[in-house]
């Protein structure tokens, strides 16, 4: 981070948060499943920003704000906690109550400044600083907490999970129930669904000896030197992204994440072959798929599956035919997961990370894309008891480095549209955020 960003930060205090209630002997050891040992340990970031405080709220002095989401987040690692413990090689992890890091700060600057801001190293402000920089390697807390105080009267709130105790619904969920437990305070309402930490139940782990060599080239990604850029498309774009596959293919009810995830596809491909002054290079586009179903909602971890489709001619490139190709291979793997047994739920998934690869090895793919959606996650629904945010910057999109070729998707705050942050190598993006056609249907937000 650049000294001249960095002195906007006037203030920092961390405490330590543990868990309300000291976590059961039972529960002191929660074992990692099969999933939760192939992914790597990056941490995800997220933030959410509220630019205006409701009224019950907005008189009150910085450390009340402090203290309500201290004590709430205090009572919900009760519920999450494997977040409040050490990892233990990549076997377990000990749930002893350590507690978790909680930074807060104040940034001598309106809060638009930074979320507006065309650089993401500003929204880095946010999170907390070890980190944000350390993503891959950080050895602090397993979740770690900031809130920032912003000159206007706005505060942001940011969480960096690890992704050894779960993914994006973990996230999610643990977000929406940690701020239902803060208006709780002032209300009897109940979060709908009580997590549990039994993944492994569901995807047996590798014995000790050997969990160290689970990995995967495909959730464990190499660190390259990219850029971010996010973009936003609204409802009436996407609507005429779905009437042009409507017309085009027989998929008559193709969904926000289809259209979107094929169009960007098709289009960084499109500009790719420009780049390299050359025809199309074979190229294969990732997409995490939620296992719940078939496994229970209420299970926490990592508990997902992934399915590919491959693109090695022009004439594959067209928005109808791979939002069809997506169809086909989402429903393929909806059926093998169907009536599965619980204990082939494991040899499944471990199969479609098989087919993904030989597609990659076989094919001398060049590209590989990853999408990852957050759609229809309630994102902007998180109201701590002073409202719904204003803006949510998603994980992954400020990874240090970022992921090359990854695509995160979520909704805009009204439901209606897309909001996307995307990382490429710097030719690559240069050419990405000119393209014509992408303009034509996508705009810059950053």
């Amino acid at each position: 981070m650049s000294s001249s960003v960095s002195r906007l930060v006037s203030s920092v205090c961390k405490k330590i948060i543990k868990p309300y209630s000291p976590t059961p002997i039972s529960l002191r050891c929660h074992k990692l499943s099969y999933l939760d040992q192939m992914v790597g340990g990056i941490y995800m970031p997220l933030a959410l920003f509220y630019s205006k405080l409701s009224n019950t709220w907005s008189n009150k002095p910085n450390n009340v704000v402090s203290q309500h989401l201290e004590k709430s987040l205090s009572k919900v690692l009760t519920n999450y906690y494997p977040f409040a413990g050490k990892l233990n090689d990549n076997i377990s992890i000990d749930c002893n109550d350590n507690g978790v890091e909680f930074f807060i700060t104040k940034i001598n600057c309106p809060m638009p400044e930074i979320f507006n801001h065309p650089y993401f190293e500003k929204h880095n402000l946010v999170y907390p600083t070890e980190v944000i920089n350390n993503q891959y390697t950080y050895e602090g807390s397993l979740a770690v907490f900031q809130l920032t105080h912003f000159s206007c009267g706005g505060i942001a709130i940011s969480m960096c999970l690890s992704h050894k105790v779960g993914d994006g619904y973990t996230f999610g969920n643990f977000m929406n129930h940690w701020a239902t437990m803060a208006r709780n305070a002032l209300s009897s309402e109940i979060y709908p669904i009580s997590p549990k930490f039994d993944g492994s139940f569901y995807f047996p782990p590798t014995k000790d000896e050997d969990s160290s060599n689970v990995s995967n080239n495909n959730i464990v990604p190499q660190r390259e030197e990219c850029v971010s850029k996010s973009f936003s498309i609204s409802s009436s774009k996407l609507t005429a992204l779905k009437a042009r596959v409507i017309n085009e293919s027989q998929v008559q009810n193709p969904s926000d994440i289809e259209v979107v995830s094929a169009f960007l596809y098709q289009r960084a491909m499109a500009t790719k072959k420009l780049v390299n002054s050359s025809s199309i290079r074979p190229s294969l586009l990732h997409q995490a798929v939620n296992l719940r179903p078939p496994v229970p909602k209420n299970t926490m971890g990592n508990i997902c599956s992934l399915f590919s489709i491959l693109t090695k001619e022009e004439k594959e490139m067209d928005l109808a035919q791979v939002v069809s190709k997506l169809r086909k291979e989402k429903e393929e793997v909806k059926q093998k997961y169907k009536n599965a047994k619980i204990e082939e739920l494991l040899p499944i998934t471990l199969e479609q990370h098989r087919k993904a690869n030989d597609l990659l090895v076989n094919n001398s793919c060049y590209d590989l894309y990853r999408f990852s959606s957050l759609i229809t996650f309630p994102s902007y629904d998180v109201d701590f008891g002073w409202g719904k945010p204003e803006k949510v910057i998603s994980p992954l999109s400020t990874s240090n480095p970022p992921i090359k070729n990854m695509f995160v998707l979520m909704d805009d705050k009204n439901r209606d549209g897309v909001n996307l942050t995307c990382s490429m190598k710097k030719q690559d993006m240069l050419a990405f955020e000119r393209d014509e056609e992408l303009l034509r249907f996508a705009s810059p937000t950053s």
